[in-house]
């Protein structure tokens, strides 16, 4: 049987050529259609799913500004027993521990913005109420979310990515 691997519908068309790459290099199909969690699974077993995230930021946003929906993914995943992969394509991090010495840009924009007001620049209402979590809070609540939800964090480079996938769902059937 060839192995087909399902895209999810809402991935953006055109931002993942490089995944699509990999996977015509292997000689995989894929398909796109709508997924009950995550970004990529193999049509005939569902039983592991990779969510990809384009970096760190996409990550801190998931956690910080949208905790709510990427929380309901994760406990829609643990409740139907499927393994929730969690895919960033960070450079450089290669474990949860890299994750605390990530530099947050949101950090850099935060100090730019307060010297700013207290420059008189800007009025004191564009000075955002709370800084950003640094990295070392972000890593803690990404092991949190393993620990709760049983998904996995797995990091690469985005040239990686597509091989990450096929590789990590490949996994399984070893």
């Amino acid at each position: 049987m060839k192995t087909i691997i399902q895209m999810d519908t809402r991935e953006k068309r055109g931002h993942k050529g490089h995944i699509l790459q990999a996977f015509q290099r292997h000689g995989l199909q894929h398909i796109r259609s709508k997924m009950y969690v995550g970004d990529y699974t193999l049509l005939n077993d569902q039983s592991t799913c990779i969510d990809v995230k384009q970096g760190l930021q996409e990550v801190y946003s998931n956690l910080i500004h949208a905790h709510e929906r990427f929380r309901a993914e994760c406990i829609r995943a643990q409740r139907a027993e499927i393994r929730l992969i969690v895919l960033v394509e960070e450079p450089g991090i290669f474990s949860l521990e890299d994750v605390k010495t990530w530099e947050n840009p949101r950090a850099a924009e935060y100090d730019e913005l307060c010297e700013k007001v207290k420059a008189g620049l800007l009025p004191r209402d564009q000075k955002p109420k709370a800084p950003p979590i640094d990295s070392k809070r972000l890593s803690r609540i990404m092991r949190t979310m393993a620990e709760l939800y049983g998904i996995e964090w797995h990091f690469c480079s985005p040239e990686q990515t597509g091989d990450e996938i096929i590789r990590l769902l490949e996994v399984e059937k070893a």
